[in-house]
């Protein structure tokens, strides 16, 4: 398996530090270190599991052991790894899942030094080669027949045929994520650095070096290390949740943007840069702004080109077209032969309002396969809280036996006739905000005694 595998994968000699390939469990088939750092290797682990090599990480924390669980490669992620006797490495690791046909049978591990003394090491011997442009979603994995999205993904293209900043903002499961790397796929910086950092996630006292990187000596136990901005040199970097980083490390970032220059910490000189940066924001910038999230200086740099995702809930039409394309998703994954969803279920689909967007959608269609015996999809499998909603508002209209239809809307028809008149000046104008003709409504008056003063 793993000689084929390699012979289909030539790139991966040029790219890779060293590389390991793993069975459907995790056990290690092939291991090879291409470029050493000078320190000696760990014995040869080749039949050890993933785990018990690197036995820092579990099965969360390891991307190998993520990716045989979810089928889904994982690029660009840092890691820790013990690979040397005599130190520990940080490498970028990209992880791909090997499929034959619909089962999984075993994942590649794809990795490449991440400290700036190993890179050097590797810049001097290897050509960047490696092509990640296979593994980014494009325009076309964008499925609409919604004009407001449909004019997203136009906007989307226009955007990656140049090299200014981009912000995309929705929700929360919108997306955001799929449309940076259309972007980014689109442009010609596709064969370089993808690389996302989540904004939420830095620490205040890592922050600069994080995006700009470490001299050794600089402070107590600082070492070389590049920051996301040298890393992702002649690419692309996604600021994901920017409206969640400290303010502080907000006007640093604005200084790189401005002048695609950044200082290590400690460091005596500029670096240029060359990046493309693409920022991801969970709710409008404006409001991100009154709210004193979002320094006003940044936005005016790096929201040049602004794209809004609209919510599921405001394109429904969408629906059908996205669980189709979960339930082929899910057949290829999980080796069945699901057709569909019944009308009831579809019914409730529309009905739902998608809190949670495309991304609550598509974990409701996984949820359901890992209950489903049959070929269609049926109310029974689905969560009970999209149950429950139909249910919940079915009960804001209880019927009992009391209830009266004709009573119920002449009700309603003497609310709004009299809320209509409070806040107008004249019949004309209430019948306009009605939406009735103006006889209409005095007849409407005259039948239910109600009088205009």
């Amino acid at each position: 398996m793993v000689n084929k595998i390699l012979e289909n994968l030539p790139h991966i000699f040029n790219y890779a530090d060293f590389l390991v390939v793993t069975d459907k469990y995790g056990y290690i088939e092939f291991y090879k270190v291409f470029r050493s750092v000078g320190s000696k290797i760990v014995e040869n682990p080749v039949g050890l599991h993933i785990l018990e090599l690197h036995q820092h990480l579990n099965e969360e924390t390891s991307t190998v052991m993520r990716v045989l669980k979810t089928r889904e490669p994982i690029i660009n992620e840092k890691q820790h790894l013990n690979i040397f006797k005599e130190r520990t490495v940080t490498v970028l690791t990209t992880t791909l899942p090997i499929m034959a046909g619909n089962e999984i049978i075993g994942a590649i591990d794809i990795n490449r030094y991440f400290d700036l003394d190993l890179r050097a090491i590797h810049d001097q011997d290897i050509n960047h080669s490696f092509d990640y442009n296979d593994f980014f979603f494009n325009i076309d994995d964008i499925l609409t027949q919604n004009s407001a999205m449909i004019e997203v993904k136009n906007k989307t293209l226009k955007a990656a045929k140049t090299n200014s900043p981009v912000m995309i903002y929705g929700e929360t499961g919108t997306g955001k994520d799929l449309l940076a790397q259309a972007i980014h796929n689109h442009s010609f910086r596709k064969h370089n650095p993808f690389i996302v950092q989540n904004c939420s996630a830095i620490p205040l006292t890592l922050g600069e070096s994080i995006f700009f990187g470490t001299t050794k000596g600089s402070f107590t136990g600082a070492e070389n290390k590049m920051g996301l901005f040298e890393m992702a040199d002649g690419g692309t970097l996604v600021l994901d949740e920017l409206n969640s980083m400290d303010i502080s490390l907000q006007s640093k970032l604005l200084r790189a943007a401005e002048n695609n220059t950044i200082r290590r910490i400690g460091g005596a000189g500029l670096i240029n840069v060359d990046v493309r940066l693409i920022s991801l924001l969970n709710e409008d910038p404006y409001t991100a702004m009154e709210q004193s999230k979002l320094r006003r200086d940044l936005f005016y740099r790096l929201g040049v080109i602004l794209i809004h995702i609209p919510p599921l809930r405001e394109r429904k039409e969408d629906i059908p077209m996205l669980v189709d394309s979960f339930i082929d998703e899910y057949n290829s994954k999980m080796d069945k032969n699901i057709k569909g969803v019944s009308k009831k279920v579809m019914d409730l689909f529309m009905e739902y309002d998608w809190p949670g967007n495309v991304r609550e959608l598509k974990h409701i269609i996984e949820s359901a396969f890992n209950f489903t015996e049959e070929d269609v999809i049926e109310e029974e499998q689905l969560p009970e809280y999209i149950r429950c909603n139909q249910n919940s508002k079915m009960a804001a209209i209880s019927i009992d036996d009391n209830f009266c239809l004709n009573t119920a809307i002449k009700d309603f028809e003497i609310k709004y006739i009299k809320l209509a008149l409070e806040n107008s000046s004249t019949l004309n104008e209430a019948a306009k905000l009605l939406k009735i003709s103006r006889q209409t409504l005095k007849y409407k008056m005259d039948v239910y005694g109600i009088e205009f003063e």
